[in-house]
């Protein structure tokens, strides 16, 4: 009796290549079902998504103009707050959401509204004259006013317009007075075409429906790739797969969590130095919110590339020991290159690549390569 296992891939396989791509389709078809379904629950909850995915803008953009307000209170007092000072003073504005808004108001302005908040009556329920009335002017200096024509534009000079503006309210009497007001600032961003905000929640529901729909998705494909697998290498998947997934959302919290405050603090700084006002448009802002967490993501992937490269042969455990300062340096000019042009997200990507280097190295150990279909790189 011959006990020696066979390993060939289509040993004992009935299926021909059209069941094969019936299998396929099959497959497919439920992991699109399950897609339609979370974009349905994604397009419900859309609106919920954009004001979540909105959320780190917003309060970058709050923290600058009361920055902003900072230094403006700063500039008008002519003084120089502390570093302590600076502190209560944001923390007292982020706790209330206020900024500090100068206006310039007539002083004949405040006394009519001090003078409108109440006016005595007099017995007989009526208002009480400020001031006796003037005696009535002989009718011939009343016909002699009236009888003088207004001055034409051709004689007019800029000093009695000037003076007729004010006369008229149009202009103040006097030198208007600073006074300082506080609000509360409710930042947004901006849409410039009709249409962007439509695309922008459509966008974000099918992002988050196809995160939901996910697991169900990817459950049906792995079900037509295992089916091709030995079993020890099903064994590896189930390891490696958690472990992925896990790197994978590890990458994207730190982007999403941690990096993204750093860095938009950073870029307005340059906005506050030049006195120029942010204005935002949240399609790119969705785009940018969405690129730089799956860029975290998928470079999070590095301790596993590191283990296929060396099971395979490509690259032995000594060439990643003896190279990792030539490693540590691509991975920050990579950093560079994949975050937004500011220090903070790249040391924020690069120095958790740089550990996960060593945890690469580390696995490698732990799983050293069994075939060698390549000569492995040794320097």
């Amino acid at each position: 009796m011959n006990s020696k296992i066979n390993d060939d891939f289509f040993e004992g396989s009935s299926m021909s290549f059209g069941d094969h791509l019936e299998e396929l389709r099959t497959c497919l078809f439920r992991a699109v079902i399950w897609l339609a379904i979370g974009v349905a629950i994604g397009l419900y909850f859309g609106s919920d998504v954009v004001k979540f995915l909105e959320q780190p803008i917003q309060d970058a953009l709050l923290r600058y103009y009361q920055n902003k307000s900072i230094s403006q209170l700063e500039a008008n007092l002519g003084i120089k707050l502390t570093g302590d000072q600076r502190t209560v003073v944001a923390k007292h504005l982020e706790e209330n959401n206020w900024i500090a808004v100068d206006m310039w108001i007539e002083p004949a302005e405040i006394e009519r509204l001090a003078e409108a908040k109440g006016v005595p009556l007099n017995e007989e329920g009526t208002e009480t004259p400020d001031a006796e009335e003037e005696p009535a002017k002989p009718e011939a200096e009343t016909e002699a006013e009236n009888s003088e024509e207004p001055p034409t534009d051709e004689t007019l000079t800029d000093e009695k317009i000037l003076k007729e503006l004010q006369k008229q309210k149009v202009l103040p009497t006097e030198e208007p007075v600073r006074m300082r007001t506080w609000q509360r600032i409710q930042p947004s961003t901006e849409a410039l075409r009709a249409e962007e905000v439509f695309m922008v929640w459509l966008k974000a529901g099918i992002v988050f429906g196809f995160i939901l729909a996910s697991p169900g998705i990817f459950w049906h494909l792995w079900q037509f790739v295992a089916a091709g697998l030995y079993p020890h290498e099903k064994k590896y998947v189930w390891i490696f797969m958690p472990f992925s997934l896990s790197l994978f959302f590890g990458g994207a919290a730190l982007a999403y969590f941690a990096a993204f405050e750093p860095v938009l603090d950073f870029l307005f700084q340059f906005n506050l130095m030049t006195g120029i006002d942010p204005r935002p448009r949240i399609n790119e802002w969705l785009g940018f919110v969405i690129m730089l967490p799956l860029g975290f993501g998928i470079s999070f992937q590095l301790p596993l590339v590191m283990l296929l490269l060396n099971r395979i042969g490509l690259f032995s455990i000594q060439a990643y020991s003896s190279n990792w300062r030539i490693a540590v340096m691509v991975i920050f000019v990579l950093s560079m290159i994949l975050t937004p042009s500011d220090p903070i997200s790249m040391l924020l990507l690069a120095v958790p690549l740089t550990l996960l280097y060593g945890l690469g190295i580390g696995l490698c150990k732990w799983m050293p390569g069994i075939r060698k279909p390549f000569p492995a790189a040794n320097a």
